[in-house]
């Protein structure tokens, strides 16, 4: 007679948003994986209630428990429950997520980390696009290529912006991506907050990049993008530097005004360029980033991951055929 094994129904629960508790429920049965598993999702959606269920110390947004989902980390959230019921080292066992009370099931994914490409139409939004994750990993290295990721999404754009000497639109996308990468490193704040944009400036590039501040830079950010012009407030009531934008091989024109300075778009592209890398070193020294890089990036949109969406074909009346509205 075959032998009866443990096999698991795992439970992430969440509330308002927040992954607030885990559970755990235990079965014996025989046979192959494949009949376990499923057992384990025909009864997943009728023993959730039942379920040994153990709160988190400190709720997490379901926005982090998804990232760590994208990355195949969530395994070690599920250990002490498996521990308390003696599992094991690899035991047999499904994860089926309890929003706001109610079984959540979108679609069955092995474990480890997320491919969403591979989803189903209309889980992860219409039509089928790259996943970034898995188009910028070298398998055989173990390494996430951020930086062809980044020249990808942005670089790529801004470049041939430069070549095609449409220097004001450069510097918008410039401005814009910067925005971006601050948003990644820092998540939103009040406005009436430092921006995250000066912040990750002060961070990750040179003292007075291109001969800029950061505070000067922002100025000029919010200029550029919301009027096209090179007065801000600020600089308007005097009390910043008005950045006059400038391509040539020579240091910077003549100037005897204290309120203005030029700065050499080259230049300036080359200083953040400068930062990125530094930026990106960030995640060698601190991995534990990535999480919040990925729950963040997911958010992100860029001319690179476009969705492809399969339409019908159309169709067009007969010849002699008359349609109404």
């Amino acid at each position: 007679m075959a032998k009866h094994e443990p096999v698991y129904n795992v439970y992430t629960y969440f509330e308002a948003g927040e992954l607030r508790a885990v559970g755990i429920k235990q079965y014996y049965r025989q046979g192959s994986d494949t009949k376990k598993l499923a057992f384990l999702q025909e009864r997943a959606t009728l023993d959730f209630s039942s379920a040994r269920r153990v709160p988190l110390a400190r709720p997490m947004p379901r926005e982090q428990y998804h990232a760590m989902e994208r990355l195949g980390e969530t395994l070690h959230m599920f250990e002490p429950l498996f521990a308390e019921v003696g599992a094991g080292v690899a035991p047999l066992f499904c994860v089926t997520p309890i929003v706001d009370g109610v079984p959540t099931i979108h679609v069955s994914v092995p474990l480890g980390p997320l491919d969403v490409s591979k989803l189903p139409d209309g889980v992860a939004g219409p039509g089928k696009m790259d996943d970034y994750l898995f188009k910028y990993m070298d398998e055989k290295a173990g390494t996430f290529d951020m930086p062809g990721l980044i020249h990808d999404d942005y670089f790529k754009a801004i470049r041939l912006l430069f070549n095609n000497r449409h220097f004001i639109s450069c510097l918008k996308l410039l401005m814009s991506f910067l925005d971006t990468v601050a948003y990644v490193e820092f998540g939103d704040r009040p406005p009436r907050e430092t921006p995250v944009f000066i912040d990750w400036l002060c961070m990750f590039a040179e003292p007075d990049p291109a001969g800029a501040t950061p505070e000067e830079l922002w100025e000029f950010r919010n200029s550029l993008l919301h009027m096209s012009n090179l007065e801000s407030r600020k600089v308007a009531a005097g009390k910043v530097a008005r950045l006059t934008p400038y391509v040539g091989a020579q240091e910077h024109p003549p100037n005897d005004d204290p309120m203005m300075k030029y700065i050499n778009v080259y230049k300036l592209i080359e200083a953040v360029a400068a930062a990125i890398q530094r930026w990106i070193v960030s995640y060698n020294e601190h991995p534990e980033k990535m999480r919040t890089f990925v729950q963040r990036y997911d958010r992100v949109v860029s001319d690179d991951r476009q969705a492809i969406i399969r339409m019908p074909p159309a169709t067009w009346p007969r010849d002699g055929a008359t349609e109404t509205a």
